[in-house]
């Protein structure tokens, strides 16, 4: 075990998965099943000028298997979501002047994630002031595993520069430990050395299990490989070769992706977020072969997501 700036690491062991490391997440999933059998997904996504993440996000959930699926949205966009998203449940939330996620659509968050098996957050949900603040009570609040992405993590790292600003590493550390739930965090580079400066860590991105540990969470953090660290120290590395570039919405892709994977898999959410990993992986692989392109958009990811999953099961 490692000390490092008054934490603790726990240095275990590094698995680089060029294979499915957990088949048979995917081997025991049965063919007919009952929808709230195969978990239930709570998205909160969308805003009135990135109003398409919350569609890409949804249809990746479904994609990957997901029963049933909740997306919470500013109200003005109903009309927008209610026409293409006819197998969602919706629920519209209350919105600020800018139409965007309102501090007022708490109650109704809460209310609806209790019965979900995962939130996820982010895709689209934009920088608002007022948004940001509501992101960071939720997390601090929600009893179920959340999944951050995009503006779900712009706002946890804005929230905790605000908190350091005002008050000492002690307050800070004892505010952060107040969380109980699981969190996952899906970072690219540029977000991991954004949070790691808010927390004042002064870390290599190979060292992603130090944030980790600071957090007490689980990081994914994407580029040329994708590594997931645990707060046990244990780290998982997927490099599957592919296109040059994905746009940055792939992130949101890969969260949706992993929310689905934890919601049908209780119990063994560490296997799932693996398994969602190498999937999203080999579908951005898949695209990028199969149409030639080394540029790739995140809807191009999603199309293959199933050829993905097909060709892991036949592993």
């Amino acid at each position: 075990m490692t000390v490092f700036l008054g934490y603790n690491v726990c240095m275990n062991k590094i698995v680089y998965q060029d294979k499915l490391l957990y088949p048979k997440i995917l081997w025991q999933r049965p063919v007919h099943k009952y929808n709230a059998t195969a978990g239930k997904v709570m998205v909160l996504a969308g805003s009135k000028n990135m109003s398409g993440a919350a569609m890409l996000a949804c249809e990746a959930v479904f994609r990957s298997g997901t029963g049933i699926l909740l997306l919470g949205f500013p109200e003005s966009l109903s009309t927008i979501y209610k026409g293409v998203l006819p197998e969602a449940m919706t629920l519209e939330l209350p919105e600020s002047p800018g139409h965007t996620l309102a501090k007022k659509a708490d109650t109704l968050i809460l209310e609806n994630a209790e019965s979900c098996d995962v939130l996820i957050v982010g895709p689209g949900l934009s920088e608002n002031a007022e948004t940001i603040q509501l992101i960071w009570e939720v997390i601090f609040t929600v009893s179920k595993p959340v999944v951050l992405c995009a503006d779900g993590i712009v706002a946890f790292t804005k929230g905790i520069e605000v908190m350091r600003s005002k008050e000492d590493e002690t307050f800070m550390n004892e505010y952060l430990a107040k969380r109980h739930n699981e969190l996952i965090l899906v970072l690219n580079k540029g977000d991991a050395k954004k949070l790691a400066k808010a927390l004042k860590i002064d870390i290599k991105l190979s060292s992603v299990e130090i944030l980790a540990a600071k957090l007490d969470c689980t990081i994914v953090l994407t580029g040329e490989q994708t590594i997931i660290a645990t707060n046990t120290g244990d780290t998982i590395i997927t490099r599957l070769e592919g296109p040059e570039h994905v746009t940055d919405d792939s992130n949101s892709i890969l969260t949706s992706i992993i929310g689905s994977f934890v919601a049908q898999n209780p119990g063994k959410h560490s296997e799932g977020i693996a398994t969602a990993v190498y999937l999203h992986d080999l579908a951005t692989k898949l695209a990028s072969t199969s149409t030639g392109k080394k540029h790739i958009l995140a809807s191009d990811v999603i199309r293959y997501l199933g050829e993905a999953i097909k060709q892991a099961e036949e592993i």
